[in-house]
C-alpha cells in the first residue's frame, strides 16, 4: 500500500512568510515594479478568458461586494462614502 501523502500547507505558509517579508523590505521603485508585473500578467490572463469565464468572475465578484456591503457596520458603510467622496472630488 503506497504511503499516504502529507499536506504540504506548512511549505505554503513558509513561502508566503518569505514573500511577506521581501515584500516589507522592497523599495518603493521594486514595488512599482512587482505591480506593474502582476498587473501585466493579470492582463494576460484576462485576455485569454472566455467570455463565459469572464462573466462569471465579475457574477461573482459582485456576490462578494455585496456580502461585504451587508456586513458592514454603518460606521463602516459613512467612512466609505466619505473616502469615496472624498476620491471623487479630488
Amino acid at each position: 500500500m503506497p504511503r499516504k501523502r502529507k499536506s504540504n500547507l506548512s511549505l505554503r505558509s513558509n513561502s508566503t512568510r518569505t514573500m511577506k517579508v521581501a515584500r516589507f523590505n522592497e523599495t518603493f521603485s521594486q514595488a512599482e515594479l512587482r505591480r506593474h508585473e502582476q498587473a501585466k500578467r493579470e492582463a494576460a490572463h484576462r485576455s485569454a478568458e472566455t467570455p463565459e469565464r469572464s462573466q462569471a468572475r465579475r457574477r461573482r465578484h459582485a456576490e462578494y461586494l455585496a456580502s461585504q456591503r451587508a456586513a458592514e457596520t454603518p460606521e463602516q458603510s459613512q467612512a466609505w462614502r466619505l473616502q469615496h467622496a472624498t476620491y471623487m472630488v479630488s
